[in-house]
């Protein structure tokens, strides 16, 4: 069950890129986020009282931070999904985003086993390839750049989790949003940008937000039944981006950067379940 729920949730983020896609081309990435996290926060709120656990005010603080690099994370994502496509974008970010927060559970006295630091060492492998094998298109530099700043703020939005008790329940989740949310629109009240989206790509943008609230709600339930399998499930969401990316946007890739990704997601899959 924990290996099913973990690819609903690589599957959700897939939903979620196809919709969210639709909506970054229309306009600002970060009038589209305040949509996205926003309706991301409703749903977040509404299955707080279906996951067993109480508001501890400790945990909520974390997720409150947790949600900048949340907010931070996901704007920087979708902008090199504009700008450099799913092959380039999502494994970096995938990558990043597992191996950021292990190592910060490395730092705090646990010595990683030796396959983990292989696998690090394979997913990374992985990203030079996809990296290098891009090199031909004109704006895989500056997506690589955004994915890169994308994957650090997720993995550390992630890696402040790490210490939240089991007892708070779905909490923390909802503060991660509120905060991202807010985030964003103070973003886009600061720079005199659209509030939201155009009406036309609307309904797109809530079912972005919906997708990536699912993509939570999976993972939490898949850890009740088994972390390990959920973690490795929820890991291949980069699979998920490119074939969306290449399916729905023409995302162009290459036998280099075919073999990246997976070197990447295999490396991923190495260091969570070690």
């Amino acid at each position: 069950m924990g290996a099913l729920f973990g690819l609903l949730t690589s599957g959700a983020i897939g939903v979620s890129d196809l919709f969210g896609r639709r909506v970054v081309m229309r306009c600002h990435v970060l009038s589209a986020m305040v949509m996205f996290q926003g309706s991301a926060a409703i749903v977040a709120l509404a299955i707080v009282p279906f996951v067993p656990g109480s508001f501890a005010s400790d945990d909520f603080v974390r997720g409150l931070v947790s949600g900048l690099g949340l907010g931070t994370g996901l704007a920087c994502y979708y902008t090199s999904l504009d700008r450099a496509g799913s092959a380039v974008a999502a494994p970096i970010v995938a990558t990043l985003s597992a191996v950021i927060p292990f190592a910060y559970t490395t730092l705090r006295g646990h010595d990683p086993p030796l396959i983990a630091i292989i696998g690090a060492a394979v997913a990374f492998a992985g990203l030079a390839l996809v990296t290098a094998g891009g090199t031909r298109g004109a704006n895989v530099v500056v997506g690589t750049a955004w994915a890169l700043v994308s994957g650090i703020a997720y993995g550390v939005g992630l890696g402040i989790l790490v210490d939240i008790s089991e007892s708070s329940g779905a909490w923390p989740g909802f503060g991660q949003r509120l905060t991202s949310v807010v985030a964003m629109a103070a973003l886009v009240s600061v720079r005199r940008l659209p509030m939201l989206p155009p009406p036309d790509v609307m309904g797109f943008a809530m079912l972005t937000g919906v997708a990536s609230a699912s993509a939570t709600i999976f993972y939490i339930v898949g850890i009740w039944f088994d972390a390990p399998a959920t973690v490795v499930g929820a890991s291949m969401f980069p699979v998920m981006s490119v074939i969306v990316g290449r399916v729905s946007y023409h995302d162009p890739i290459n036998v280099r950067q075919a073999i990246g990704i997976a070197a990447a997601v295999i490396g991923v899959t190495v260091v969570v379940t070690s």
